[in-house]
């Protein structure tokens, strides 16, 4: 499946200020299929030891994860899509 640009809304991971340090994902709390509301967290990254949430940018349904946990992420990097 890929996505389809009129409804399908990535998941990017913010600028965490993490000056050249590795950002991980840590742990995907929500799963493929599940309904999302914007601004709720759908995934945990980790810097420096700190848990960061990167939250849902639109409502829908997690359609795909692209970044698993223990995947090494920057700043603009899609973690995954929803529609």
């Amino acid at each position: 499946m890929t996505p389809d640009s009129s409804n399908w809304h990535p998941i990017a991971l913010p600028d965490l200020g993490a000056n050249d340090q590795p950002i991980r994902v840590s742990t995907w709390l929500t799963q493929i299929g599940e309904e999302v509301v914007a601004g709720e967290a759908i995934v945990e990254v980790l810097l420096k030891g700190i848990t960061f949430d990167v939250a849902a940018p639109v409502s829908g349904q997690l359609r795909r994860i692209d970044r698993f946990e223990n995947d090494v992420v920057v700043a603009g990097d899609v973690l995954g899509w929803l529609e």
